[in-house]
């Protein structure tokens, strides 16, 4: 048996980050012709998928995956979403594309009925826009046409110049986008706080919009009661947010913190999604006690 020996640089070359977020799926090619065309055009890059399973069509879906997977990447990365837009009969409009950047990242994703995420959750974020009409060889595909044009241009830019803040022209410059919110926020009505669902993962976990830091806000010290629209009616009402998946016996109803910091309801070694009959938007409601 002969052994090889691989040496490994000391100082490798530091590729930049390209993420790929998309709803195509992992049956059909098009996930794979998008990479095709970013390893083609982009050499330069290192191109990762954060997911291709997200829901048809839903960009909030998309949002929230994205929201809880970049910071986990490097300064510096480019994060690339496509959701497919829902089809009018009779009309065509060619989908567009915005640009953002946030705590050293770079976005760029549809901009769609006003669902820009504001993934920093800061007000009015500033978002760029495209202000001149791209080619459309290939208009059942367009972000193939985008990476052919306005978003192919800013992708050479940052690999040129890593330091670059803002996408240069002919990119239009940075405007607040006021009605810009990547996702609902729970708000409080008659003393309870109130937040939704936003999405079930391949586990059956269910993700709720409400962080830890919104939590501790509303609780402010007091002891809680979190209340559930759980076809199991012993479990429509929690008092103990735990520390991780096996702090509780069995399929027992476990809440706890995701790892971007929302509020997460899961069974411990089951499906919740299927067990609780809880769905996306479904109300997630905490009360204070005392």
């Amino acid at each position: 048996m002969r052994y090889f020996c691989v040496k490994v640089e000391d100082n490798p070359i530091k590729m930049p980050v390209l993420t790929c977020t998309t709803d195509y799926g992992l049956k059909d090619p098009y996930a794979a012709m998008l990479r095709g065309r970013l390893m083609t055009r982009f050499p330069g890059w290192r191109i990762e998928d954060i997911s291709h399973n997200i829901s048809k069509f839903d960009l909030l879906e998309a949002v929230y995956v994205v929201k809880t997977a970049y910071s986990f990447f490097p300064p510096g990365s480019l994060h690339l979403v496509d959701v497919g837009f829902l089809p009018i009969f009779g009309q065509f409009t060619a989908p567009t594309y915005c640009v953002t950047r946030i705590e050293g990242h770079w976005f760029v994703l549809p901009d769609k009925e006003g669902l820009i995420p504001q993934l920093s959750q800061a007000i009015d974020h500033p978002v760029q826009r495209y202000p001149f009409t791209v080619p459309q060889p290939m208009p059942g595909f367009q972000i193939l046409n985008w990476l052919d044009g306005p978003v192919g241009m800013l992708i050479q830019s940052i690999e040129s110049n890593p330091a670059l803040e803002i996408a240069p022209e002919p990119w239009a410059a940075p405007v607040p986008d006021q009605s810009a919110r990547w996702i609902e926020e729970p708000t409080v009505i008659d003393g309870v706080l109130v937040g939704k669902v936003v999405y079930a993962d391949h586990y059956g976990n269910l993700h709720s919009n409400i962080t830890r830091q919104v939590l501790d806000q509303f609780a402010n010290g007091k002891s809680i009661h979190i209340l559930l629209k759980s076809v199991r009616s012993n479990e429509n009402k929690v008092e103990k947010i735990h520390g991780h998946y096996h702090a509780v016996k069995d399929n027992d109803l476990v809440l706890l913190y995701n790892a971007g910091g929302y509020l997460q309801i899961a069974l411990a070694q089951d499906h919740a999604y299927n067990l609780l009959g809880l769905r996306v938007n479904d109300r997630v409601m905490i009360e204070r006690i005392g």
